[in-house]
């Protein structure tokens, strides 16, 4: 979540330039606009290295937006002007190394940051730092890092593959705010100008909101949060059907929430920081960035793909 007083503006980009060119071909980039989607893969790399998406604004027009992830592989790098992000390769050398977490590493971490593990699981419980929490009351933090790397595990995915698109995420909507370009609606705190972009054949929409307090994180890693994002996808009809056929045994409010969690997650900018540093994507609260939806919005991996890594069982993954 964006903190108090920060300039808003990409790592490293001074005045962008008017113009970018993709397979030799010159496109114009945002905040310029077209009136069709420009003939490109999202998100897409320029020649350069920029790293694009195409994106769609409220009166149907078409932007390439530049929203290129800084190397976090780097011992450190300056992110949204302020951050500074890079993978906790002192705490978890393994994950830094390959991505994934090592259950040895898991199993004798004792503190994060220099902050004891057991005082991290505290300030994250609900009420402690926030009212909703970073953990629900009865899990502690190892263990929600130890599951949800099993998870992303059998997905075939890691931790940085989930954290990319989610940065691109808040990279556009700190470029629709540098461009001045939409509009507060819904209240003071709503920012409006993207209907929705495109990312790997999915058409995703988003809600940004800014808060006027500070998150503080319970990591003691200097990241703070003031803006939440809600991301979703429609459900296609060859997936509504494929949902309909597996799980016709469920309940009608059961289906209707693993519709829910699957193709929506209510974030903020603090969690692809937490993904990338440590493949921490909250516990089972409100504010969880749930790596099977991230996976199925984003179009990392198909419904099929899903299913096939917990078969049967998605529901019990999802709605835990």
């Amino acid at each position: 979540m964006l903190a108090a007083g920060m300039t808003v503006g990409l790592c490293a980009q001074e005045k962008p330039a008017a113009h970018i060119a993709i397979n030799q071909k010159t496109y114009a980039i945002y905040p310029k606009t077209m009136e069709r989607p420009p003939n490109v893969s999202s998100p897409v790399t320029a020649d350069d290295g920029t790293e694009l998406i195409v994106a769609c604004t409220k009166d149907g027009k078409y932007a390439l937006v530049p929203v290129t992830v800084a190397d976090w592989t780097r011992q450190e790098v300056i992110y949204f002007e302020t951050y500074r992000m890079r993978v906790d390769q002192e705490d978890f050398p393994t994950l830094a190394r390959t991505g994934l977490h090592a259950d040895s590493e898991l199993a004798q971490i004792k503190s994060i940051n220099r902050r004891p593990v057991s005082e991290i699981t505290e300030l994250a419980k609900p009420t402690r730092l926030s009212d909703s929490g970073f953990l629900a009351e009865n899990e502690d933090l190892v263990g929600v890092l130890r599951e949800d790397n099993h998870l992303v595990a059998k997905l075939g995915l890691r931790h940085p593959q989930l954290a990319r698109p989610m940065i691109h995420l808040w990279n556009l909507i700190l470029q629709e705010q540098r461009a001045a370009a939409g509009t507060w609606m819904g209240g003071p705190h709503s920012w409006v100008h993207f209907d929705h972009f495109l990312y790997n054949h999915k058409q995703i929409h988003y809600q940004a909101s800014f808060t006027k307090g500070v998150q503080q994180s319970p990591f003691n890693d200097g990241i703070e949060g003031a803006a939440h994002t809600r991301l979703w996808r429609e459900i296609a009809p060859k997936e509504e059907a494929y949902l309909s056929d597996r799980y016709r045994n469920l309940p009608p409010e059961k289906q209707r929430r693993l519709r829910e969690r699957l193709s929506s997650v209510l974030t903020g900018e603090m969690q692809p920081f937490y993904i990338a540093r440590y493949g921490f994507y909250e516990g089972h609260t409100a504010w969880r960035t749930d790596p099977l939806a991230i996976a199925f919005i984003i179009g990392l991996r198909s419904l099929e793909e899903l299913e096939a890594a917990f078969p049967g069982k998605l529901d019990e993954e999802l709605l835990k």
